[in-house]
């Protein structure tokens, strides 16, 4: 099963290649084999969401997406399909309710977020998400533990931080030719910034008519 979801990936390597990127020095990191062999073959946690939250690094940045699903191997096909550039599963972690384990590591890495799913980690992070000490919410997401349920997921209307909000400037002003930004950049939200990026990931004009429609954007 494991070779079948790296099978577009080489994963003989255990440690990082350094690349340098001016002017930021970037880890991309090469699977574990060994390491998330243990893993598929551990027992599944109970709970009323029993599934995988992955850590995913794409090799154009560098940059990681932390994600959830039911079905690792199905996941990662879609992967090869969508994303237009090389990506490979660095982690991943059982859990008993796969959709607050989610939420908790995006609440947890919320000052690294680039976008939607995506976040800025570096080494130290991965090392942290891999020794397995986590906060006291993310333990509980992972046990499902009774109570807990009611941990609120990720909102949409979330503000953006100081790091987002320069990311959506750079996104808004390849725009400038056909769009004028006719908003404010403290009041884009979380899912603004994700159509932003899903326009420019996928293509999805839809993205950008309904970022027109709320006012964030006029056609010139």
């Amino acid at each position: 099963m494991f070779q079948r979801i790296l099978s577009k990936n080489s994963a003989n390597g255990r440690g990082s290649t350094a690349v340098m990127m001016q002017p930021q020095k970037i880890y991309l990191f090469e699977p574990n084999q060994a390491e998330l062999e243990n893993i598929l073959n551990s027992p599944m946690p109970a709970g009323k969401a029993p599934g995988y939250v992955y850590f995913v690094q794409e090799h154009m940045n560098g940059s990681f997406k932390i994600g959830k699903t039911k079905y690792i191997e199905k996941r990662m096909n879609v992967f090869g399909v969508k994303l237009p550039f090389e990506h490979k599963l660095v982690y991943l972690i059982k859990t008993g309710n796969h959709h607050q384990t989610e939420a908790s590591f995006h609440r947890h890495f919320s000052a690294k977020r680039l976008e939607g799913e995506w976040f800025a980690l570096n080494k130290e992070d991965i090392n942290w998400i891999k020794k397995g000490n986590y906060t006291f919410k993310i333990n509980q997401s992972i046990k499902d533990n009774v109570g807990f349920n009611n941990y609120e997921i990720d909102d949409d209307s979330m503000p953006l931080t100081i790091k987002q909000i320069e990311y959506a400037k750079s996104l808004i002003k390849r725009l400038e030719k056909d769009y004028k930004f006719i908003s404010d950049y403290s009041s884009l939200t979380q899912k603004d910034l994700n159509r932003l990026s899903g326009y420019f990931r996928y293509k999805n004009i839809g993205a950008i008519n309904n970022l027109v429609k709320k006012g964030v954007l006029k056609l010139k």
